[in-house]
């Protein structure tokens, strides 16, 4: 695993980074969330772009994503639309999709875009191609809310999404046991072993919980907390997280 710069943070080195999450619907709400985002002891924000009332309204989108990128200053962001049959807020289709991050790409300082590997594989490579073009990094993610696969499908999947470039692997599952959750913690780590990207994973809900906070221990380099708004379930707040991850890694 090597690893990759977001924004001059390093993610892929020393103890996981803690990503907080974003999730207004209108502009005002986004850019209080971004400052209490800078208040917090978070590495790195992610605007939740399909929490947003008014995905049609591009000009707005892009004021916002500028208006928030000023205010986070160091502060890498990642840009996440994510669709409902990804655990998202709404059915987006492939068009729009494109277009949207398109013009975010091209129009923004983003740090970093989330691709979703289930999209049709001709948007994903022309998203990977002009991300990396404007020097834009891209999270290739899978989310799997109904259910865990087994190990060997996991490292499957991370290897599947690995092979299409990206610079970061991400996979989230939904446990219905201890044994889900070993699998995914067990995978991850087979995963780190013979892919170069970072990888980052979780299972989701409470019984997942431990996935947040022990990702040096299985190779996951990011997890997601809150400060107050919650955009997966089983996420811990920033200080929590914060707190835990500074006790393992003593």
């Amino acid at each position: 695993m090597t690893p990759v710069s977001f924004k001059g943070l390093s993610l892929g080195s020393g103890i996981p980074k803690i990503c907080v999450p974003i999730t207004g619907a209108d502009s005002n709400t986004v850019i209080g969330q971004a400052g209490e985002a800078v208040s917090s002891a978070a590495d790195i924000a992610e605007w939740r772009l399909d929490y947003f009332n008014d995905l049609e309204d591009t000009a707005s989108i892009i004021s916002t994503a500028n208006r928030l990128i000023e205010i986070l200053g160091d502060l890498p962001l990642i840009i996440t639309l994510r669709d409902r049959a990804e655990g998202g807020k709404r059915q987006i289709a492939d068009a729009d999709y494109l277009n949207l991050y398109t013009q975010l790409v091209a129009r923004t300082e983003v740090t970093a875009i989330d691709v979703e590997w289930q999209r049709d594989p001709t948007i994903t490579a022309q998203l990977i191609t002009l991300a990396h073009a404007h020097q834009v990094r891209t999270i290739i993610s899978h989310h799997e809310f109904e259910h865990t696969p087994t190990k060997t499908v996991m490292v499957d999947q991370l290897t599947k999404m690995a092979q299409l470039n990206g610079d970061v692997v991400k996979l989230a599952v939904m446990p219905a046991s201890n044994d889900d959750v070993l699998n995914l913690m067990v995978a991850t780590h087979e995963a780190s072993q013979q892919l170069s990207q970072p990888i980052i994973t979780m299972a989701m809900g409470s019984l997942g919980a431990v996935t947040r906070v022990a990702g040096q221990t299985f190779n996951s380099v990011l997890t997601f907390a809150t400060t107050s708004n919650l955009s997966a379930p089983g996420q811990l707040t920033v200080d929590q997280t914060r707190r835990i991850l500074k006790i393992i890694a003593q």
